[in-house]
């Protein structure tokens, strides 16, 4: 009874079968996401949070640094229109830059002398996102892209640890959803091949493991017979009450031309990891 008056918990969903198997982006909360190099994992990332934004009616603010603008926009282009931006003219092309200039905001990163793109100003655009541009769901990718400046004689692992204690506040002050994509350690090869990284296989800081409320990887493996397919790993749940999802993985196909995931059946979706 002597609780302070909180907000309602709310879970973002994507109303898609795949999505909502493995992923629920929980606001005032923050993920984590990692993947193998070239698995897909930015690619992955779009796909979901265009589906959210859709099912949710909110908008996502996108720091995609190793990603062009513009190939962020074919992305969009391709899955709400079936079609490459560039292909798209007059009242189609209208259509679909009025409905993602609703939908999505993406910080372009300047180079001006004195601008240093360290935690600080990480901080300053998550709050312009979330305070001026009203976005409730934000993609940090990646989170090695950052300049990272720990204090004289403090290790990387602890900055790393501060780091994200700071985004996860600011997520819960702010109300938003924060996912931070970041890239393993190098890996070991499991019969030639790399495994699927975890939550511990993120380079630098096992916080990265231990602060997110959820955690998921993508991975690119191969059947016997040698057809790729996508493996969506979910290895940290903090409430499965809440989000209604369990750790485990599900496999996917992916259509490169409609940039497009579908659940694949292998007989061993949903299974423990």
């Amino acid at each position: 009874s002597d609780l302070p008056p909180l907000s309602d918990r709310r879970v973002l969903r994507g109303g898609h079968e795949l999505i909502d198997q493995r992923v629920a982006f929980e606001l005032g909360a923050m993920s984590v996401a990692t993947g193998t190099p070239g698995a897909g994992k930015s690619t992955f990332t779009t796909w979901v949070v265009h589906h959210v934004s859709k099912h949710e009616q909110i908008r996502v603010g996108l720091m995609s640094f190793e990603t062009h603008p513009h190939r962020t926009r074919d992305h969009l282009a391709r899955l709400s229109m079936h079609m490459p931006f560039d292909q798209l003219t007059g009242h189609h092309r209208k259509a679909l830059l009025d409905d993602i200039d609703n939908r999505f905001r993406i910080v372009h990163r300047t180079y001006d002398q004195d601008t240093g793109h360290n935690l600080g100003w990480l901080e300053s655009m998550v709050y312009t996102l979330a305070v001026r541009d009203n976005c409730k769901l934000i993609i940090v990718d990646p989170w090695n892209e950052l300049e990272h400046l720990p204090e004289p004689g403090e290790s990387l692992t602890n900055y790393i640890g501060f780091a994200l204690q700071r985004i996860r506040q600011l997520a819960e002050k702010l109300e938003v959803h924060i996912c931070v994509v970041a890239h393993p350690k190098k890996m070991d090869m499991n019969g030639g091949k790399p495994r699927a990284p975890l939550g511990y296989d993120i380079a630098d800081s096992a916080a990265f493991s231990n602060k997110p409320s959820l955690g998921f990887s993508v991975h690119q493996d191969k059947t016997e017979n040698g057809a790729k397919y996508i493996k969506i790993i979910t290895w940290k749940v903090r409430d499965t009450q809440l989000y209604g999802i369990e750790k485990g993985h599900s496999n996917a196909a992916f259509d490169i031309n409609a940039m497009d995931y579908s659940t694949l059946i292998m007989g061993d979706e949903d299974g423990e990891i």
